[in-house]
C-alpha cells in the first residue's frame, strides 16, 4: 500500500462534491506488520474528512478537525453523526477485495439514521429518492 498517491476517497459523505487537498499518508506497520493508510479529503462546505486503511476498506469515514486531527460530530438533517458507515461495514469480511475499489468506500446510508440527503444524490447512486431532506451539514 505504501507510495499509493491517489485515493478513493474523493467525494465528500454528506454533499458527494469534491474533496480537496486530498492526502494519503502512510501510518507505518501498526498491527502485526500490516501497513496502515490515513486517506483525507477537505469539503469546501463540511470540513475534513478521513478514513484508514488495513489491507481491507476502511469500515468508516470520520469527519476530523484536520487530517490526523481529532474526529469530530456532524450534523445531517438534525442528526448528529459522528461517522459515515461505508458499504464495507457490512460485508463479509473474510472475503478478499481490493481495499482501493472505491465500491466498498461508499457511505452506506441504510446504517444511519437518517435517509441520504438530496445532496448526496448523485451518478454513484441514481436510485436515491430525490424528495429526501437536504444536508445541513453543520459542525457540532
Amino acid at each position: 500500500m505504501s507510495g499509493r498517491r491517489r485515493s478513493p476517497l474523493q467525494r465528500c459523505p454528506i454533499c458527494d462534491s469534491a474533496l480537496r487537498h486530498v492526502q494519503v499518508a502512510s501510518l507505518g506497520a501498526v498491527t502485526a506488520n500490516i501497513p496502515w493508510e490515513m486517506h483525507a479529503g477537505q469539503c469546501p462546505t463540511h470540513g475534513w474528512f478521513q478514513a484508514e486503511v488495513i489491507s481491507r476498506p476502511p469500515r468508516e469515514i470520520f469527519p476530523v478537525s484536520r487530517p490526523g486531527g481529532v474526529a469530530q460530530a456532524t450534523t445531517v438533517d438534525g442528526h448528529v453523526v459522528y461517522a459515515f458507515p461505508t458499504r464495507w461495514n457490512t460485508q463479509n469480511t473474510l472475503k478478499t477485495v481490493d481495499p482501493f475499489d472505491s465500491t466498498w468506500w461508499a457511505v452506506d446510508w441504510d446504517q444511519l439514521p437518517m435517509d441520504k440527503p438530496v445532496s448526496a444524490v448523485g451518478s454513484s447512486d441514481a436510485t436515491a429518492d430525490a424528495s429526501q431532506p437536504e444536508a445541513t451539514g453543520s459542525r457540532a
